[in-house]
């Protein structure tokens, strides 16, 4: 549905409004990921079907890989962009490096273990928090705070699960990294332009606190 308020703040004519708590920080995550993951995998998937795509959507298997394809890649796009959240902590002195790995792996976790599907083994999301808390371990979120440098995980997914054969995919594969690449740059200024770095840090604190003092 054409939204005129979608459009104006896309054009910068409107200011989105603030990120200042968790909460809202995940629903961006979950939400962009779930964006990137959809659009991305179904664009490329078009334009390598060209005039066979609609009848692609005719046939049960292709419609179970599809599936398949996209939780994986929605996964692995809530795990970069989490860790690239969770920088934005570190690049406003908020947090240090330890903090910014919590706070990763809270709301990537999260996110990953409330999705609700039947298309894959809920296994895989375990495998992939795993995963998650093995990078925040290690992460340099100083560095990664600007840079795209956290989100080769979501372009290898892409890569290795988009239902087409391996021989397109090899020769497809600079214009397949570069769209993923593409999708998150916006994505990330927008994060880094919305987020009350001190009003979201204070509140995952808080509950930090709370889930202390209740125990």
């Amino acid at each position: 549905m054409f939204n005129f308020s979608n459009i104006l703040s896309i054009l910068g004519l409107k200011k989105m409004p603030e990120i200042g708590s968790i909460n809202e920080l995940s629903q961006f995550i979950d939400q962009n990921s779930a964006f990137v993951s959809q659009v991305t995998l179904y664009t490329y998937v078009k334009a390598r079907a060209g005039t066979s795509f609609p009848k692609l959507f005719e046939n049960a298997d292709f419609l179970t890989s599809l599936s398949i394809s996209r939780w994986h890649i929605f996964a692995a796009s809530v795990c970069d962009l989490s860790l690239f959240a969770a920088a934005q902590f570190r690049a406003s002195d908020h947090a240090d490096d330890q903090d910014c790995a919590a706070i990763s792996v809270e709301i990537g976790g999260n996110i990953l273990k409330q999705v609700e599907q039947d298309d894959i083994d809920p296994k895989k999301f375990n495998t992939m928090i795993k995963h998650l808390k093995d990078r925040a371990k290690t992460a340099d979120y100083a560095t990664h705070a600007k840079g795209d440098g956290l989100f080769s995980v979501s372009s290898d997914a892409f890569m290795k699960w988009a239902p087409v054969v391996d021989e397109f995919k090899e020769l497809d594969e600079e214009i397949m990294r570069n769209s993923m690449h593409l999708r998150w740059i916006g994505i990330r200024r927008e994060l880094a332009t919305r987020l009350d770095a001190g009003k979201t840090y204070s509140d995952w604190i808080e509950m930090k606190n709370q889930t202390r003092f209740a125990g």
